[in-house]
């Protein structure tokens, strides 16, 4: 009887427990007390890339990073941007790094309703590329192909599976607001980087400039 009532306890108690970590998890990152792992080894980085300006930006923030600290590299990106799958491959070098490609969790001018189903399909089509990859850091800066695979990343965290670290880049472009990728990078994101004093101001600690983000990791 006892081992039947603690069968039956059993979803009761890792519901708690999950939902528990989940709120610890967030409250972490509103009240900016998580902090990024020092690491002295490569750090496995899945780099997401959007399109037309955000690809710029994020080759540019490639560029003048450490490439032989951030590897394996994996960039991920939409399967219907194939300019951005371009540049990448004349820009990399080296032999360490990948492209995989996912659907866009939200088009252009898409309505905010279908993009609810559209960004699950995504999500359905990224989880097994994030979780083979299991990334140490998945760094991106505005489209909305970021938001399955940060999504997935979280859960990775959630459940214990990796302690994958989120850095959000909020695209040159956003000066008085956070786009609406950051607003919701603004919940699971471990580190939003701004490039706005108006940004810096409005959203105080939880968000850093460039050079304080990139200093801190």
């Amino acid at each position: 009887m006892l081992l039947f009532i603690m069968w039956l306890l059993i979803p009761t108690i890792f519901s708690a427990y999950f939902s528990g970590r989940l709120m610890y998890i967030i409250f972490q990152r509103l009240t900016n007390t998580r902090s990024l792992k020092e690491s002295k080894q490569p750090v496995r980085t899945l780099i997401v890339i959007g399109s037309g300006g955000h690809t710029a930006e994020m080759l540019r923030l490639m560029n003048n990073m450490n490439k032989l600290k951030f590897t394996p590299r994996l960039y991920l990106l939409a399967d219907s941007d194939t300019t951005s799958r371009n540049r990448v491959e004349n820009d990399e070098i080296g032999l360490d790094w990948s492209i995989s490609t996912i659907p866009r969790s939200r088009h252009v001018n898409q309505s905010y309703i279908t993009s609810i189903f559209s960004t699950i399909y995504a999500i359905f089509i990224t989880v097994p590329v994030v979780i083979s990859f299991r990334p140490d850091m998945v760094l991106c800066n505005g489209p909305g192909t970021c938001v399955p695979v940060c999504l997935v990343a979280f859960l990775m965290k959630l459940f214990h599976y990796a302690d994958t670290s989120i850095i959000f880049v909020e695209s040159i472009c956003r000066v008085k607001s956070l786009s609406l990728t950051g607003k919701l990078m603004y919940f699971i994101a471990d580190l939003i980087i701004v490039q706005w004093p108006e940004l810096r101001q409005k959203y105080g600690q939880r968000v850093h400039y460039l050079d304080e983000g990139l200093n801190s990791s």
